[in-house]
């Protein structure tokens, strides 16, 4: 079979080799003109990347010197979270040697509260009797011990407000952190919150909150939010709403973060 005969039996399928390489041969030109430039700078970025990767960075001391930083982060992090921290002192945490939890909790919540009612009473000053805490008592144990601890910072403000003269403390309110029962958890700072609501002469007020804070009294506890206005009917006297946080921290938390 001569080419001429090749021709005339294949020539569409001849036609469409040739057109598909003639479109082949303009789109690489067509590419070369206008990314031409960026394919060179790619692969000369590639290029330096490989060598890039087959060089080391990092030398033994660079670890070295990353660990002895990670270590003073992770002590100024410990420092920190224990100036933050509500510490609760021995009588207020569980002992497991001494009884049930709920035997625990009912117990130094009476003490406490006979204790408040009778120096409030000597001093004439007015306290809400239930110190805030619920009619019914926590039935979890990790409940009972955050009641425990809000009701040692209750009572150690109490005792200040008692100290200072502060006419009235009409209402006290405790908060549990919700996301302790929530699905996502506390997360990385565990809030407690203790509300108080409080009337009497600005000066003995004012005494009590600088109490709350002066080293000399102890640690300083954390408040959350403060409003101090005239009472509407007594010219000299005024309303406090003052809410404290008693925060428990995550350090394995913090340690991620940071």
């Amino acid at each position: 079979m001569d080419f001429n005969d090749y021709w005339q039996e294949n020539k569409r399928f001849c036609l469409t080799v040739i057109a598909g390489l003639l479109i082949f041969a303009i789109g690489e030109k067509v590419i070369s003109s206008t990314l031409g430039d960026d394919l060179a700078s790619g692969r000369r970025q590639l290029v330096k990347q490989g060598r890039d990767f087959r060089t080391a960075r990092f030398q033994p001391r660079d670890l070295t010197r990353a660990r002895q930083e990670n270590t003073a982060l992770e002590q100024v992090v410990a420092q920190l979270a224990g100036r933050v921290r509500f510490e609760p002192r021995d009588e207020f945490a569980l002992n497991p040697a001494g009884g049930s939890a709920g035997n625990q909790y009912f117990s130094r919540g009476t003490a406490v509260r006979e204790d408040l009612l009778r120096r409030a009473n000597r001093r004439n000053v007015r306290i809400v009797p239930d110190l805030g805490l619920p009619a019914l008592a926590p039935t979890r144990d990790d409940e009972l011990v955050r009641h425990l601890e809000a009701l040692d910072l209750i009572e150690r403000v109490l005792n200040f407000a008692i100290d200072e003269g502060v006419s009235r403390v009409e209402k006290i309110d405790i908060r549990i952190d919700p996301g302790l029962r929530g699905r996502k958890g506390v997360g990385m700072v565990e809030r407690t919150k203790i509300k108080m609501k409080m009337t009497g002469s600005s000066g003995p007020i004012l005494r009590m909150i600088a109490a709350t804070q002066s080293p000399d009294r102890g640690a300083a506890i954390i408040i959350d939010s403060l409003i101090m206005v005239p009472e509407r009917l007594k010219s000299d006297e005024a309303k406090l709403e003052i809410t404290f946080l008693a925060p428990r921290l995550s350090l394995a938390d913090l340690a991620e973060d940071v």
